[in-house]
């Protein structure tokens, strides 16, 4: 499922200046996300590195990868033969987007409204909302949406999904590697999250892609 949603949460406020010098350390979340969403009080964010793991028995812990990619040698798309790519369009497509995201989670279930309401954020753009379509087969089989911030240039993958029964095709690799693609001469850089302890192994899929990095945060959770 290559779940990239990443941790939601933030745990300060922080400069523009201080997240483009380092942002994967920095931040547990694309830049944006650190003003707009509002951190749960039964919930800590904390860098691997600044841990203390002392008293934290009774706690849940969940570890998230944080990597960057500075968008050189970006990688072809490479669709394998019978598939291709179609921009979303969101006007007549939110079902479809909810639906397939919702064929790739046991744990979560979104509606066509929810996914609607992700583009009225600033970061939202047309072009970064990509489904992968199998020939002679009506319904999209892969998805994968990207943000943009304008203000400091920065690309963040947000949802890059394969239906299961489409997985080890290389189409997860291909939606990555297109929007990079579609974000090189707009970004600066380009960032994502995902749970390590994932059993798709989401981090592998972008690495492949040229993400780097070893920024691990943690998700602490009463």
């Amino acid at each position: 499922m290559y779940n990239c949603r990443g941790v939601n949460v933030i745990t300060h406020l922080i400069t523009k200046e201080q997240y483009i010098s380092n942002p994967c350390r920095v931040c547990s979340t694309a830049y944006w996300k650190n003003t707009t969403y509002k951190k749960p009080d039964n919930i800590q964010v904390v860098h691997e590195k600044d841990l203390i793991v002392a008293d934290l028995e009774e706690y849940h812990i969940t570890r998230y990868f944080r990597l960057l990619h500075n968008l050189k040698n970006i990688k072809p798309s490479n669709l394998c033969d019978g598939f291709y790519f179609q921009n979303v369009n969101i006007e007549t497509q939110g079902e479809s987007v909810a639906e397939l995201i919702n064929q790739c989670y046991d744990d979560i279930e979104v509606t066509s409204e929810q996914v609607v309401s992700w583009t009225q954020f600033k970061v939202y753009c047309k072009e970064l909302w990509v489904f992968i379509y199998e020939n002679n087969y009506s319904s999209p089989i892969g998805l994968g949406i990207a943000d943009f911030d304008s203000d400091i240039k920065e690309g963040s993958l947000e949802w890059i999904q394969v239906l299961p029964k489409k997985r080890g095709l290389g189409l997860g690799q291909s939606l990555v590697n297109e929007l990079l693609q579609r974000l090189n001469g707009k970004a600066e850089f380009v960032t994502v999250s995902g749970e390590i302890d994932n059993s798709t192994n989401p981090e592998s899929i972008y690495r492949k892609c040229g993400f780097y990095g070893d920024d691990v945060w943690c998700v602490i959770r009463s």
